[in-house]
């Protein structure tokens, strides 16, 4: 049996217990007030007075593999998450070779990435729109439901040629199926038409500053896909995620939803709730995102809607391109969309969420753990301290300094939006089923292939 002392838990709101906390078999076994040594333990974890949270969980990552792995690959991906503090990722179906798409290919995928994983993993899972043509779908999904997935992800505009977009009809067929095996319809939500017409108005008309790329991905393209399939799900009664929210008027119609009985959540991402066009302007190509940051009054009532719970959870949307060759091309459309976050997640929000007032401790241990658990049917296995659920549990020194260094991210991707600039929070351990996978004075501690996948219990 293994302790854990001099570390404290969030109670209610910014309060803070002292506790001992035992693991026995990966699982968490007892957690005792204060300094305690009730039971004879084999192992001794300080965590040096600082937080433990329930393990972050990141549940929108790219990690390329197999297929893409000269952007990322999962080996490095999660090496990154154990530095960021998050125990769990969940890894997008789209972008790798062959996508997920039907139960052989999420068993390629595994056999692939499972020898390269630092923390633990689930996946999500596809459907393209001419499976659903050709009835094959309703097999394709069952299978991939029974190898655990959390969710189908969909896409209302899509540039990957493997993993296209996905046109009404189709997903409406799609979310009913997915209803009766109860299983979240995540979506990326631009309006196809919109984006496809003045982004190549645009372009034909000489544009390739980085603002044409915010003008092309037209603001109005985001709420209009979301009534859409807010559309459909008010008729079907299936589950509705939107992915990466980046703007007011997206929010507005996700209240609506939640306020008219549509089973629907949402995220955003750090980079929607720092920056604004004006940073694009500024920064270029390194902050390119899909769909890209917005104005000042969307980046404040997206910060309103996380701490009002009508946004759910917080993810990065992780994905690196190969740096410097695809982020430093002349024309903003050359250049590629995406940005390596997972390292950074917990102390951005720390810096700008908890030590600004915006959020409490509480809130973050919710946005960072709890709600993505629930929501994907990990809990409370993951995102709780319950006795007898694993022990992932993320360290933190909340009011630690440091300076980003971009050159020393973990992630293939060596840039960020916040190279250079201070950040107050900072990951001191992160815990994994009872194993310290890394320690921030001897860095990297856990083995290769000591990440496990999780399968949703939806």
């Amino acid at each position: 049996m293994k302790k854990i002392k001099n570390g404290f838990i969030v109670k209610n709101g910014n309060e803070l217990e002292k506790v001992t906390i035992y693991v026995e078999n990966g699982k968490i076994k007892y957690v005792m007030p204060g300094d305690d040594s009730s039971f004879e333990t084999d192992e001794e974890i300080d965590a040096k007075c600082g937080i433990i949270f329930s393990g972050f969980i990141d549940p929108h990552v790219h990690f390329d593999d197999p297929g893409f792995t000269q952007r990322e690959d999962f080996e490095t991906g999660t090496r990154s998450a154990a530095v960021g503090g998050i125990t769990t990722i969940i890894d997008m179906p789209c972008t790798s070779i062959p996508p997920v798409i039907n139960g052989e290919n999420f068993g390629y995928k595994l056999s692939v990435v499972e020898k390269k994983a630092y923390v633990d993993f689930a996946f999500w899972g596809g459907v393209t729109p001419s499976q659903v043509d050709s009835g094959e779908y309703k097999t394709t999904l069952k299978e991939l439901k029974e190898r655990g997935i959390v969710g189908v992800k969909f896409y209302t505009i899509s540039g990957m040629e493997l993993y296209p977009r996905m046109p009404v009809p189709q997903m409406h067929k799609a979310f009913e199926f997915l209803k009766e095996l109860n299983l979240v319809c995540g979506v990326h939500a631009e309006d196809f038409y919109l984006v496809d017409f003045y982004s190549n108005l645009l372009k034909d008309s000489g544009r390739k500053d980085p603002e044409s790329w915010f003008e092309g991905r037209v603001y109005e393209a985001e709420a209009k896909a979301i009534w859409s399939v807010l559309g459909i799900a008010d008729k079907v009664g299936n589950k509705l995620h939107i992915v990466h929210l980046s703007s007011k008027e997206g929010l507005n119609a996700v209240r609506w939803g939640k306020e008219h009985g549509i089973d629907i959540t949402t995220e955003t991402c750090p980079q929607y709730l720092l920056f604004t066009v004006d940073d694009l302007k500024k920064i270029g190509p390194i902050l390119k995102t899909a769909p890209p940051v917005r104005r000042e009054e969307d980046r404040l009532a997206l910060w309103e809607g996380v701490q009002n719970g009508w946004i759910d959870f917080i993810a990065t949307d992780h994905a690196a391109g190969v740096f410097p060759e695809e982020k430093s091309k002349d024309s903003i459309w050359d250049s590629y969309a995406g940005i390596p976050g997972t390292q950074l997640l917990a102390s951005e929000i720390l810096t700008f969420g908890y030590h600004t007032g915006r959020l409490t401790l509480e809130q973050i241990q919710k946005l960072l753990s709890e709600n993505a658990a629930k929501r994907y049917g990990l809990y409370p296995d993951k995102g709780s301290l319950f006795i007898g659920t694993d022990a992932d549990f993320t360290v933190v020194d909340i009011n630690k300094e440091w300076t980003v260094d971009a050159s020393k991210l973990e992630s293939k991707g060596k840039y960020s939006p916040l190279n250079g600039k201070k950040l107050k929070g900072k990951v001191i351990k992160t815990i994994v089923r009872g194993e310290v996978v890394f320690d921030e004075e001897k860095g990297i501690t856990g083995e290769k292939g000591y990440g496990k996948i999780v399968r949703s219990k939806l």
